[in-house]
């Protein structure tokens, strides 16, 4: 595919949140942040999505650090209270907001997790390692491992994401405007849905600095690179940091537009106080 960039230069703005260890939180863009560990000696929590219904937080983590083992888990965010979720190798996770319904992409396809009965059940019969998966409007978008081409899937129908042809697709997501936004091996860039004609972001090298992609409740667009936290701004064209991270591994917004994150070995919840103000 011909890819028209229209970004000649890559801008990336640093330094919008503070910490502050006397308030054990931290400020981002002047609203302050409550920082609450939600979970900790896990291996590498990935994967974050939140039901924002139910306010329950899904995600995977590493079994063994040397093979590729993984186990879903969940939690519910007001009650604190987890547990692992009974389907085999969960890796990836995506909502569909409306019915409360939870997709797990596993090294066996895609299971089907229904939180009122807490049962996962296969969805499909494709049977195959799924490395990336997302729900939008009906339609669930996947990519199995080690093609990583993209396919939506809807009434059992499966078919190719024919505006991106063949491309190998690492994260991807929809945002309220029906632009696509996804990484590759060599960049994280925006796509209409309809159009070949794609807008870089950040050039990339084998695409391994990114580790996520999602969207908050406003519809706007975040990705999760391993030095932290930042927001997709399309009207500049720029990405914004607004949370410094050491080696971080995951991001979710709850229905309060709240934050959870993960790094190598925990997971946090980042839940506003705009009575409070500890500077930054």
């Amino acid at each position: 595919m011909k890819l028209l960039f229209f970004l000649a230069l890559v801008v990336t703005i640093k330094g919008a949140a503070v910490s502050n260890e006397e308030c054990d939180g931290i400020s981002i863009n002047g609203t302050y942040y409550e920082r609450e560990l939600l979970k900790t000696n896990l291996d590498r929590p990935y994967s974050l999505a939140i039901d924002w219904g139910t306010n329950i937080l899904y995600f995977s983590y590493s079994l063994q650090p040397t093979d590729d083992v993984f186990k879903s888990l969940k939690i519910n965010l007001n009650t604190k209270e987890y547990s692992e979720i009974d389907v085999e190798n969960g890796f990836v996770h995506t909502v569909d907001q409306k019915k409360h319904v939870v997709y797990i992409g596993t090294a066996k396809g895609i299971y089907k997790y229904d939180y009122a009965t807490n049962k996962a059940e296969p969805f499909d019969v494709l049977e195959s390692d799924i490395w990336e998966i997302f729900y939008k409007n009906g339609v669930l978008y996947y990519s199995d491992f080690p093609e990583q081409f993209l396919y939506n899937l809807t009434y059992d129908e499966k078919s190719r994401v024919e505006d991106l042809d063949y491309m190998k697709i690492i994260h991807f997501v929809i945002d309220d405007n029906e632009v696509m936004f996804y990484t590759n091996a060599t960049g994280l860039y925006s796509q209409p849905k309809g159009s070949k004609d794609a807008y870089l972001y950040q050039q990339l090298e084998n695409g391994d600095k990114v580790r996520g992609l999602t969207l908050n409740i406003k519809g706007y667009v975040y990705a999760c690179f391993e030095d932290g936290i930042y927001k997709i701004n399309t009207a500049t064209g720029v990405l914004e940091q607004i949370l410094e991270i050491d080696d971080a591994f995951g991001v979710a917004f709850d229905a309060s537009n709240n934050i959870v994150y993960s790094d190598a070995t925990s997971v946090y919840y980042l839940k506003a106080n705009k009575d409070k103000n500890c500077g930054g």
